[in-house]
């Protein structure tokens, strides 16, 4: 077996999104996508990717980053996958991964796989455990009935998008981050999430191609934002996916979250896509709740892992 640093050329982008998608067709990249995320590393974060050889072809990748959308100080984020017919070299990959990661003594290494995927075994004899659970769920549009859930919202609350406001103002921007910060710091999680700074997130998702403002749904109470429910393009065929959905405290339990996913869910049916994905924390009971009801269907859980690598001291 061989490594070799992945070089930031046309040929090893297509390279990466081949073996991704081959290893985890259930989970695709794109170019685009890839691209963006390594555009706006920001200052000190950590990003390397390692293709592995054999025989003189590529046969799979491990990677290790600083945790785009968690990133506890500390903490490394690594992956890996090898095609079919070479996990046989899963050992010597995870010998190599060990030795690329040791220089930045990392205090705990974090993963996520989905439970029903070989590597979920592989992490746990290798000294990851669970910390977390989130569930990704999808809604079929073809069988979704919107009409039971339909209520009017109570005066003077009413629903708009992004595509509404002048979204390329710096001003409008930052009033959106507010909401969608006060939102991410509530979200149910088995440790709090890290909002980044303004002007991250401005490069990263004002700046996401993924983005579709007239799919940003925020809930208005006069000019105040209370609300919102965002859909992002998706890799996978006839699909868009849900981002954040969530409400302020001061206006919860008045209908405005099942009703900014119904605004959503009309939209993607409006648009001609068939299906509509999620993702919810599994300790998150209230969103699970309204998509269990509106016939989301869950799929296997994807397991969030931790290993911790700090040596303990006897006392």
């Amino acid at each position: 077996m061989n490594t070799r640093p992945f070089d930031f050329s046309d040929g090893d982008y297509a390279l990466y999104v081949r073996l991704n998608n081959a290893v985890y067709p259930d989970r695709p990249r794109t170019l685009e996508a890839l691209r963006h995320f390594d555009a706006t590393k920001g200052p000190g974060e950590v990003s390397q990717t390692f293709f592995v050889e054999h025989g003189g072809e590529a046969v799979g990748w491990f990677a290790f980053m600083t945790p785009r959308f968690n990133p506890v100080p500390g903490q490394l984020e690594v992956e890996w996958g090898l095609l079919r017919g070479h996990e046989g070299l899963a050992e010597a990959l995870w010998g190599a991964l060990e030795r690329e990661v040791a220089p930045y003594r990392p205090e705990a290494l974090v993963s996520r796989v989905r439970e029903d995927w070989p590597q979920a075994a592989f992490y746990a004899a290798h000294g990851f455990e669970v910390y977390d659970r989130m569930w990704a769920s999808v809604l079929d549009l073809r069988r979704f009935d919107p009409a039971p859930f339909r209520r009017p919202l109570p005066e003077p609350l009413r629903i708009g998008t992004l595509a509404d406001l002048d979204c390329q103002s710096e001003a409008v921007q930052r009033r959106y981050y507010a909401l969608i910060a006060a939102l991410l710091r509530d979200v149910p999680s088995a440790q709090p999430v890290e909002v980044w700074p303004f002007e991250v997130w401005q490069e990263r998702a004002m700046g996401d191609k993924n983005l579709i403002p007239e799919a940003n749904f925020i809930a208005f109470d006069g000019e105040a934002m209370v609300g919102v429910s965002q859909l992002w393009r998706s890799p996978r065929q006839e699909t868009l996916q849900t981002g954040l959905t969530g409400v302020l405290p001061s206006h919860r339990r008045r209908g405005v979250a099942l009703a900014l996913k119904l605004r959503a869910l009309e939209y993607a049916r409006a648009q001609g896509y068939r299906y509509v994905r999620t993702n919810n924390h599994q300790v998150n009971r209230p969103m699970l709740a309204i998509n269990e009801a509106l016939g989301f269907e869950k799929e296997p859980a994807q397991l969030h892992l931790k290993k911790n690598l700090l040596v303990r001291e006897e006392t």
